[in-house]
C-alpha cells in the first residue's frame, strides 16, 4: 500500500481560500445569510479557476480547496482572489498555499502537503495571501508579483518552524484591511466611516451605525477567543508582577533601607523589564 501511494503521488500546489472569521460573521448575520455569503464566495472563486489552470477539489463550509499544477499560477490565482473578493464592504478573504507531493484518492487529495497548505491559510490575516518556503522554491524566475517575508511560523505536527511569505502584485494595493467588529465586513483603515478607541486599540467601522452599536456594548464585540483571553491574562500577570516587585523595591529605597545609597542596581533590571512590557503590550494588541 505504501509503494502504491508513493507511485500515485504527484507534485502540486494546494490553495485554500476562505472567509476570515466566518464563525463570527455567522453570529453577526445569522445562519441563512452566512450560508448565502459562503455559497457566493465559492462561486466567485470557481469563476477564476480556468484562467489560472486550477481545479476545485472541494468546499468545506466557507473554505475552497484548489489544486494547481504550476506554483506561479497558484500565487497569481491567490492574489486575484484576494484583490477581487476581499474588497472593503465585503467579507474579508484570506488565502494560504503550499507545494509538494500528494496522493489522489476518490477525487480528493491527501498528504502532509495538503495539511500544511490548510494550516497556512489559517495563519493568514484578512486580505492576505501566504505561501511557504516550499512554494517559493518552486517559483523559479521573475513573476508578476512580489514576496514579502513574514518570518517563521510554527504549525501543528511540524517539528521545525516554516518560513512563510506574503504575496502581493507588483504595484498593487499595500493596505492591510481591518475587520468591522460588528458586521464583520472588510474595512480600509484610511477610508473607514468611523473609528472607536478602547483600551488603547482602534476599531474601524464600515458605517456610523456599526460604530454606534459597538459603543453601546463594546465588550460584546471585542475579541473573546481562547488566544485573546490567554494574551490578556499573560500581559496582566506580567504587569502585576512588575508593579508588585517594583513597588516593593521602590518602597525599600525610599525608606532609606538601601545602605549603599545612590542608584540601586535593581533599577536597571526594572528599566529593562519596562521595555519588555512595551513589546509585550504590542504583541497582545496584534492578537486582539
Amino acid at each position: 500500500m505504501m509503494a502504491s501511494a508513493a507511485a500515485d503521488s504527484q507534485p502540486s500546489t494546494f490553495v485554500f481560500a476562505d472567509l476570515a472569521g466566518f464563525t463570527a460573521l455567522t453570529e453577526a448575520h445569522g445562519d441563512t445569510e452566512a450560508v448565502a455569503i459562503a455559497i457566493q464566495f465559492a462561486a466567485r472563486v470557481r469563476s477564476l479557476l480556468a484562467e489560472h489552470h486550477a481545479e476545485e477539489i472541494k468546499t468545506i463550509g466557507d473554505e475552497v480547496m484548489i489544486r494547481v499544477a504550476k506554483p506561479s499560477d497558484a500565487v497569481k490565482l491567490g492574489i486575484r482572489i484576494m484583490e477581487e473578493l476581499s474588497a472593503p464592504g465585503e467579507p474579508p478573504v484570506r488565502v494560504g498555499m503550499h507545494s509538494g507531493r500528494a496522493v489522489k484518492r476518490g477525487g480528493d487529495w491527501f498528504g502532509a502537503t495538503v495539511n500544511l497548505a490548510s494550516r497556512v491559510a489559517d495563519e493568514a490575516r484578512a486580505g492576505e495571501v501566504l505561501l511557504t518556503e516550499g512554494t517559493r522554491r518552486e517559483l523559479g524566475g521573475s513573476n508578476a508579483f512580489e514576496l514579502i517575508p513574514r518570518g517563521l511560523s510554527y504549525f501543528k505536527n511540524i517539528p521545525t518552524p516554516v518560513p512563510v511569505y506574503r504575496a502581493a502584485s507588483v504595484g498593487g494595493p499595500a493596505t492591510e484591511l481591518e475587520i468591522d467588529p460588528v458586521c464583520r465586513m472588510a474595512v480600509d483603515p484610511g477610508q473607514a466611516a468611523a473609528t472607536r478607541r478602547r483600551a488603547g486599540l482602534t476599531y474601524y467601522f464600515c458605517s456610523p451605525e456599526c460604530a454606534d452599536v459597538f459603543s453601546a456594548a463594546p465588550r460584546r464585540y471585542i475579541a473573546t477567543g481562547r488566544a485573546a483571553r490567554a494574551a490578556r491574562r499573560g500581559f496582566i500577570i506580567n504587569l502585576t508582577m512588575f508593579l508588585v516587585v517594583g513597588g516593593a523595591h521602590l518602597a525599600v529605597w525610599v525608606s532609606g533601607a538601601h545602605e549603599d545609597g545612590g542608584v540601586p542596581p535593581m533599577l536597571f533590571l526594572f528599566v529593562a523589564w519596562a521595555v519588555v512590557l512595551v513589546f509585550h503590550f504590542r504583541s497582545v494588541r496584534r492578537v486582539l
